[in-house]
């Protein structure tokens, strides 16, 4: 009975702890998705919009934090994301936090999110900027960026201005 028991008490703690091969898979396209994420990051801080624009698919959309501002398509994006790229200097995402997608289930996913302060410099002042960053990015099979969604409070922006 005590052989029984242990067996038993054994399985359910192997089976609980082993990962099913559809998870691992996902595990394995949300690496290779972390490493798009992070050169997508990189490409905006070195100001490489034509680095960015290889890394989308045909049909990728952008929902950014302006209001009323739904999707975007690619192209608004890069004009967006170059005049930015205007307005400040030594632009990079300090404590970047990188994490899978979950989906409706709670189940990890192939997407990318990211949590971080943006920090730059005015290039008409040369003062330094902090804007909290939230992103999620979603691939398709080709490990291409469909889409992006980010959230920031621009007004923290704006208020830094004014300073």
């Amino acid at each position: 009975m005590k052989k029984y028991i242990f067996v038993t008490i054994s399985a359910l703690a192997f089976f609980a702890c082993s990962q099913p091969k559809d998870s691992a898979d996902t595990l394995t396209k949300f690496n290779k998705n972390l490493v798009v994420a992070k050169q997508f990051i990189e490409s905006f801080s070195t100001k490489d919009s034509v680095g960015q624009v290889a890394m989308f698919s045909d049909d990728f959309t952008f929902n950014g934090s302006e209001i009323g501002n739904d999707s975007s398509s690619k192209s608004a994006l890069i004009s967006g994301d170059k005049e930015i790229m205007s307005m400040y200097n030594d632009i990079k995402l300090e404590d970047a936090d990188y994490y899978p997608g979950v989906d409706s289930s709670y189940k990890i996913s192939s997407e990318v999110r990211v949590y971080g302060t943006w920090v730059s410099k005015f290039a008409s002042t040369g003062k330094i900027s902090r804007m909290k960053y939230y992103a999620v990015f979603k691939f398709n099979d080709a490990g291409l960026i469909t889409n992006l969604e980010e959230r920031c409070n621009l007004a923290d922006l704006s208020k830094q201005l004014d300073k």
